[in-house]
């Protein structure tokens, strides 16, 4: 058995309902969820992959899955059993969710194959180097400087 999280984008234009109603609507051996962020998944492995593969390529770059932990309904983190509030793991794929906008784009920039490894890799330095850590020693200097 194998339980998959499928993610919609925050643009993509698919809903959690329609999901849903697609996931019912396919010919195959699961269980399905619907969540505020896409739904849940579960069957065999192999139909679960199968599945994942199918509703993937509804929206290309627009709908993530991965794998999930707990079975649907599990009373370990079903809210249903443990008197509301978020399951743990909640807000991290919130987090997550708010990234698939920026993932999708830049997916869908690499397919185009207008941009050269090169270039995407300069891109890349230029980001991290924006956002690198400030050296301990250095923000001192810059306290110490202000006053």
């Amino acid at each position: 058995m194998k339980t998959k999280v499928i993610v919609l984008s925050e643009d993509a234009k698919t809903s959690p309902s329609r999901l849903f109603r697609f996931l019912n609507s396919l010919d195959y051996n699961i269980r399905v969820k619907e969540t505020c962020f896409g739904g849940y998944i579960e069957g065999e492995d192999e139909i679960v992959d199968e599945v994942a593969n199918i509703v993937r390529n509804l929206e290309k770059n627009k709908i993530f899955c991965k794998d999930r932990g707990y079975p649907i309904w599990d009373k370990r983190v079903c809210r249903a059993f443990r008197s509301g509030g978020p399951r743990f793991g909640f807000h991290q794929l919130e987090a997550e969710q708010k990234t698939l906008r920026l993932i999708s784009k830049g997916l869908n920039e690499v397919e185009k194959g207008d941009l050269d490894e090169k270039e995407i890799n300069n891109k890349y330095e230029e980001i991290v180097n924006k956002y690198k850590k400030l050296d301990v020693d250095k923000f001192k200097d810059i306290m110490l400087n202000t006053q």
